[in-house]
């Protein structure tokens, strides 16, 4: 049954919730009028995410006519007028950050729940700023630049109201922020090198792979642990790998594991596995496969922090899963 499937973990195993066994129920998520599917780009792990919505393109992947879309538990609270602003992300407290192009230049802004955009601080030299992860304490993640200049990572605490702090990027090809946790610290993938956690002291700390020729992709960070993907010679068959905050790597999960891509808030990693020779969701703890619990294909954005629900886009539509 698409909408719901029952999942028992193995022998001896509690699910991810701590449940022997569970019912795993889907819920699609409002759309505006005038649009009929979505795509998510950031999630809180509770009540909120961010993300656009529009009309299923005809030719192929995203939307036409996008809008940077809120929703609250599934029902839509904001959504921009025109294709600027960008959502990138939204914290626990429904924070919502991006960017805003006026002026023939980018602003890193934050969002109200109205509507509303405000410009974070920036320095009048730079030439476009945006903002891409907000942590749940406040602290926002993104980017500076100033001409065609190498681009610069950029923090705006949430202790310092009004400040923000410049991080010269590694000289390396495809380099991109992914995360950062509630501690400050930032994941940063570099795909011609070491993937890194850079501490708020300014430490870049590279993350291990096992092996010569083996490669990482990471996707997530959540009190230091860090969870992705690794490409493992010579064949570069994928596997769930976990690191944690001093680079090493604590596990790693073969097939039919390919990739994590969430942490809840108890360790439990959701990603994705193979049935047959198709991907589809699954759940880890410890390790350990306890759940598979959606059988249709679901591009998976995040697992909530009391690891009951399971956020993403089915059929090019919003929607969770949700345990009970």
């Amino acid at each position: 049954m698409l909408g719901a499937a029952l999942v028992s973990p193995p022998a001896g195993q509690a699910g991810a919730t701590g449940a022997v066994a569970c019912t795993w129920q889907k819920t699609l998520w409002d759309l505006p009028e005038g649009a009929d599917a979505g795509e998510i780009t950031g999630y809180d792990g509770g009540r909120y995410a961010v993300g656009n919505t529009g009309l299923d393109s005809f030719w192929g992947d995203g939307l036409v006519d996008p809008r940077a879309t809120l929703w609250d538990n599934g029902k839509v609270v904001v959504r921009g007028a025109g294709q600027v602003p960008y959502f990138s992300d939204v914290n626990a407290s429904g924070l919502v950050v991006g960017s805003m192009y006026l002026d023939q230049r980018f602003h890193a802004v934050t969002v109200a729940h109205d509507g509303t955009m405000t410009d974070l601080p920036a320095d009048p030299a730079w030439t476009s700023s945006s903002a891409s992860h907000v942590n749940n304490r406040g602290d926002v993640l993104g980017w500076s630049s100033v001409g065609t200049a190498k681009s610069r990572m950029v923090v705006w605490p949430a202790n310092a109201p009004g400040t923000y702090r410049e991080v010269t990027m590694p000289d390396a090809h495809g380099v991109s922020l992914v995360d950062i946790d509630d501690q400050g610290r930032v994941l940063v993938g570099i795909v011609t090198g070491s993937d890194h956690v850079v501490t708020p002291a300014g430490r870049w700390i590279p993350l291990a792979v096992p092996g010569t020729g083996d490669s990482s992709s990471v996707r997530d960070i959540r009190d230091g642990r860090v969870v992705g993907r690794l490409d493992i010679a010579p064949n570069h068959s994928g596997a769930v790998a976990e690191w944690d905050v001093r680079g090493s790597v604590v596990r790693t999960i073969g097939r039919p594991a390919v990739e994590g891509i969430s942490l809840g808030g108890n360790g439990t990693i959701a990603g994705y596995g193979f049935v047959g020779s198709s991907q589809r969701v699954m759940l880890w703890r410890d390790g350990v496969l306890v759940a598979q619990p959606i059988a249709a294909r679901f591009a998976l954005t995040g697992l909530s922090d009391d690891e009951r629900t399971i956020v993403g886009v089915e059929a090019d539509r919003p929607a969770h899963y949700r345990c009970s």
